[in-house]
């Protein structure tokens, strides 16, 4: 079943599909969390039905009922890979289980989408369907790893596509695409889901369990149920109750996509995540350069969360700078009991000084391998610094 903000780009699948306007190819656009490979497998189990219906694929048919196992013949997953996963044929799959939840990958090695994982596509489009139904279909999931190697070794099967097929590309940014790509394929842009919508998804209890994959052999669902239970009782994040307040802390870190808020919510980075800005408004107030209670609170985050939090936080403050009500601030109005006072405090620090961070934090970003652990604590160190030259 799909999430109720997916439904509307769905709807114009099937639309498409059922009036002949659908191309060989779709591209689905959107930040990670918002449900791009769950859209892709629900809209190829429409496309691979042998009786569609006006709204959704029956449900009954042989295809659909390889769908449920989440193994079907007529559709492989081209993820992301490293060396280890590409030898032991996990790169091009038939497996559809990791669109809905992936582990990651072991050791210090680094998924990318390979060139010879592209080039194993058009030789399974050009096959025959097994099950009889309409074609085949191939999702390439997190396209924007691509490379150009990856890129050219699939353009080919863009300009000439095979019959009866189709390929659902799911990429976390078009412009990481290239544009003899963009060019051939249908481009489905996921937006912003609705704060209201968001929240309502985060605060429901009947989603707040992590990704649990029921297989088709457990009848009675007990097997699921137990392990659910045992998944949820090694979530730390759930030992304290999921409050708006850690809702819309959760979406302001991830571009307000409610799956990725979740898996936050879930793992209890969100309050880490908030400790960080609290030490932080301590550490400004206080007028220490040090910020050894910072940076304590620093290492208990993953290393791309730092980069979000304190993006995150830099935009906020530009934003109060610039009118925006306290409210509809998170970090700042969670971080302390007095929002406005808070906010007033972080609001005396200058532009330079925040755009420069801002920079900073970009150079990390894109540069993960290259940058020394011990970098985002540096730049901690350095704004605190420079905003007591500020507060003064």
């Amino acid at each position: 079943m799909l999430h109720p903000w997916l439904e509307p780009y769905f709807a114009q699948f099937v639309a498409a599909l059922r009036q002949g306007r659908l191309p060989n190819s779709v591209i689905i656009s959107g930040v990670e969390g918002l449900g791009g490979n769950e859209l892709a497998l629900a809209m190829a189990q429409y496309y691979l039905c042998h009786d569609p219906k006006e709204h959704g694929p029956c449900g009954v048919c042989r295809s659909c009922a390889a769908f449920k196992r989440l193994m079907h013949q007529d559709l492989k997953v081209a993820y992301t890979s490293t060396a280890d996963e590409a030898d032991n044929e996990l790169d091009f799959t038939y497996d559809c289980s990791g669109l809905i939840a992936r582990s990651e990958p072991t050791g210090a090695s680094r998924r990318t989408m390979r060139i010879d994982t592209m080039r194993k596509i058009t030789d399974f489009l050009n096959e025959s369907p097994v099950l009889g139904g309409r074609g085949k279909v191939v999702i390439i999931s997190g396209a924007e790893s691509m490379l150009v190697g990856a890129a050219n070794a699939i353009l080919k099967t863009f300009e000439e596509p095979s019959p009866n097929s189709l390929i659902l590309m799911v990429t976390k940014s078009l412009e990481s695409l290239l544009p003899t790509i963009l060019s051939r394929a249908t481009k489905m842009v996921l937006r912003d889901v609705p704060t209201d919508q968001a929240l309502g998804y985060l605060l429901n209890p009947a989603n707040q369990q992590p990704v649990v994959i029921r297989r088709v052999d457990d009848e009675d669902g007990s097997a699921y149920l137990q392990e659910a239970e045992e998944a949820r009782a090694k979530c730390p994040g759930l030992a304290q109750p999921i409050t708006p307040p850690r809702a819309e802390i959760a979406l302001a870190l991830n571009s307000s996509a409610p799956l990725s808020a979740m898996r936050m919510l879930l793992d209890g980075t969100d309050l880490k995540a908030i400790a960080v800005v609290q030490q932080l408004i301590n550490a400004i107030m206080g007028g220490d350069r040090f910020g050894n209670g910072v940076i304590q609170a620093l290492k208990d985050l993953p290393k791309p969360l730092q980069g979000r939090l304190f993006s995150e936080l830099i935009l906020e403050i530009l934003k109060y700078k610039a009118y925006v009500e306290v409210s509809q601030l998170p970090l700042i109005k969670y971080a302390g009991p007095n929002p406005e006072q808070t906010a007033q405090i972080l609001m005396r620090l200058q532009c330079d000084h925040l755009f420069d961070a801002m920079d900073k934090l970009r150079y990390i970003e894109d540069r993960p391998p290259l940058i020394p652990a011990r970098a985002p604590q540096a730049i901690v160190r350095a704004w605190l610094k420079a905003f007591s030259a500020d507060l003064a």
